[in-house]
């Protein structure tokens, strides 16, 4: 029978960041730290993506990066 990937991964901060993160989400509609966390992660790489999408579409900038030279199998920065 094949292996299942589960759609989630584990990423490890440390505890007085996570606690931080609890206390700024107090009185917010986040339900937990991890959904705020995840929140600001797909802000973050939307707009680094649009970045690298505007410099890349200049009449003077270099090619953009193919997939398998800026990212390892497993999707992180090589």
């Amino acid at each position: 029978m094949p292996e299942r990937k589960s759609k989630y991964t584990t990423i490890s901060i440390p505890r007085e960041l996570y606690r931080r993160v609890e206390r700024i989400i107090e009185g917010t509609g986040f339900r937990s730290p991890t959904e705020y966390i995840v929140f600001l992660l797909r802000q973050a790489v939307a707009a680094i993506e649009a970045d690298r999408q505007l410099i890349y579409s200049l009449p003077y900038a270099a090619p953009e990066p193919s997939e398998e030279e800026g990212e390892s199998e497993e999707g992180e920065a090589s």
